[in-house]
């Protein structure tokens, strides 16, 4: 069994100003909505790309209250090009170069330019049984007129092959998570879609697969279909901790729930409920979102899928909590709303509140620790103010909006946010508006590495974005829109 982690030497913290840019404007274009996944490897970092966004979600139905549609799409979204890329950074040059592009398909739909991947939302280091030495792994997100989505496996960065895929149904269109444990690499399907419609969120499964050699096709089930609950719809994130594997749900009918393996090795493996009902928040806390340990303890961060409000479950709009979770299953409260629990009453010890007091931060997207210190990363809603219709959103967020204005709530609180803490209680911003760019609605990625902590943003407001000229909308190219990479580095370190 492993060991808990000891708490890790306190190097000097990340402010806002310690941190540059080291590429914009979705590596030159703006269809590379998403920095989706990273990962430092071979001495280099690697970010894989999700493209067109906002025109898949307008694809897929999600135009009520929203007018007009924030970006400018053509009316068959396959005249986009989306195949999602690979790009590969070298700190010592401040370069990046693109490794790898999705192939394109023969598609349902008739259509020969299919990409075979709009996106690549996970990306790990793992060596497993027949490696020869540490590869990358990239969890793929396939549309629904292409073939089932891929693990893709490089050897040295610059050559990416799929791999066997689990036994997943023909409607899972996405992974995310790729966790290595007790000597399998383990992953769910978190995405789903047919010809009706889909979502990247949830999925036709809640099953937790795994394989001891990514090099065969040996996949097998590790968990029941929703740990036993079919209100499960998802197995969102995963973590290992205290020598377990942790799994946390989506479950948009009483509140998320967070699970972890019971000791032994044979598959599938036993499984302890850690906390259900969101954690006593209920559909509030629909979703387990990331998981991070730090300082002996699994720090989950919960909230609503979609940025925050699941138009669709009725579930929202409502902000995001982090919780702390033991060994022994006991856990406290770091950000969030008080309330009593099946573990007696629970106050936020930080003393601050849900999405740390903003209504805009939907949920906690990730979490990284980095020289002693726990980074957080949200989602925030709040650029998408100016195309909502208000009257379509709940009476105290109506008067919210229309006490402040939605141009200065833009301004002074668009662009999702960085918060860092030592102790894991006590917590200060380290950007609150998206690193000056209010179109940052998303942190993505989190990695520590030996030249610093990188940042990836999920921007979608590319290439051309609704802007209001004398009262009229209009399309217009922006300079700012798609995904930013940061670097962030103390420079007399």
């Amino acid at each position: 069994m492993d060991s808990v982690t000891s708490a890790p030497k306190l190097g000097q913290p990340l402010g806002e100003a310690d941190f540059d840019l080291t590429c914009l404007n979705g590596f030159g274009d703006g269809l590379n909505s998403y920095a989706h996944s990273a990962a430092w490897f071979n001495d280099k970092l690697y970010v894989g790309t999700t493209r067109g966004n906002l025109a898949g979600l307008r694809l897929a139905g999600r135009r009520k209250g929203i007018q007009p549609w924030p970006i400018e799409c053509p009316a068959d979204i396959y005249d986009l090009d989306r195949r999602a890329q690979i790009w590969e950074y070298t700190v010592e040059t401040d370069t990046w170069q693109m490794v790898f592009r999705s192939p394109t398909v023969h598609g349902s739909n008739g259509r020969d330019d299919v990409p075979s991947y709009i996106g690549l939302r996970g990306m790990a280091v793992i060596q497993t049984e027949n490696d020869p030495h540490p590869c990358l792994y990239v969890s793929a997100w396939s549309p629904h007129t292409a073939h089932s989505p891929d693990i893709l496996r490089s050897e040295d960065g610059r050559h990416f092959a799929p791999i066997a895929r689990p036994p997943f149904g023909p409607a899972v269109r996405t992974c995310r998570t790729l966790k290595q444990f007790s000597g399998r690499v383990h992953l769910s399907p978190t995405g789903s879609g047919t010809a009706k419609g889909f979502t990247q969120d949830l999925s036709s499964e809640a099953i937790i697969y795994a394989n001891h050699d990514l090099t065969s096709n040996d996949w097998q089930a590790a968990s029941p279909e929703g740990f036993g609950n079919l209100d499960n719809a998802t197995v969102f994130e995963m973590a290992k901790f205290d020598g377990h594997l942790y799994g946390g749900t989506v479950n948009p009918s009483a509140g998320s729930e967070l699970w972890k393996t019971r000791g032994g090795d044979s598959l599938p493996y036993t499984w302890e409920k850690v906390y259900d009902r969101g954690a006593g928040r209920g559909q509030l806390n629909e979703a387990t979102t990331a998981l991070c340990e730090f300082n002996g303890a699994l720090y989950a961060g919960c909230g609503i899928i979609n940025g925050g409000y699941h138009y669709a479950a009725g579930i929202g709009p409502a902000s995001a909590e982090l919780i702390r979770v033991w060994p022994d299953n006991s856990w406290d409260l770091i950000v969030g709303e008080p309330r009593m629990t099946d573990q007696g009453p629970k106050y936020p010890l930080s003393g601050i509140g849900p999405g740390f007091d903003s209504i805009f931060n939907g949920y906690i997207w990730r979490m990284c620790v980095h020289d002693g210190w726990l980074y957080v990363g949200t989602f925030s809603w709040a650029n998408l103010l100016p195309y909502i219709l208000i009257p379509s959103w709940p009476p105290d967020v109506q008067t919210l909006i229309e006490h402040w204005g939605e141009d200065a709530l833009v301004q002074n609180h668009g662009g999702a946010e960085i918060w860092r803490s030592a102790d894991g209680i006590n917590f200060e911003p380290v950007t609150r508006n998206g690193f000056g760019n209010h179109f940052n609605w998303g942190f993505r990625n989190l990695v520590s590495t030996p030249h610093g902590l990188f940042i990836t943003t999920a921007n979608p407001f590319g290439p051309k974005v609704a802007v209001k000229r004398h009262g009229e909308w209009v399309y217009e190219p922006n300079p700012r829109g798609g995904c930013e990479v940061w670097l962030g580095r103390k420079q007399n370190a």
